[in-house]
């Protein structure tokens, strides 16, 4: 008579959860970081990431209202610190269009 045994299913280990983690981690896409005038600013890493209200400002020709979305509160409020002027927010939105794979801020 032969006895055969079955293997109880094989639950998640540590190991395998944590590695799952890492993995997550090394493919989930970094922001995207711009620098003007030697003051680094981060974006959302993908163009899916943007909030509506950037999406709109683009749309409606509103550079201003586009990129002070995409920045957020704290960094527009440090472009405005270094003293930023128009030439260097059109100079900002040409390297958004740039890093998000558009051919100018407007597209």
């Amino acid at each position: 008579m032969t006895q055969t045994t079955t293997s109880p299913p094989q639950s998640t280990t540590g190991a395998q959860m944590a590695r799952a983690v890492r993995d997550e981690a090394i493919s989930a896409p970094e922001p995207k970081r711009l620098t003007l005038n030697g003051v680094a600013y981060l974006l959302p890493a993908t163009s899916d990431q943007w909030p509506l209200a950037a999406l709109e400002g683009f749309e409606e020709g509103k550079i201003v209202a586009a990129v002070r979305s995409l920045l957020g509160a704290e960094q527009w409020q440090r472009l405005k610190d270094t003293g930023a002027t128009l030439g260097d927010l059109n100079a900002l939105a040409e390297q958004i269009a740039a890093v998000y794979g558009f051919r100018s801020p407007g597209e």
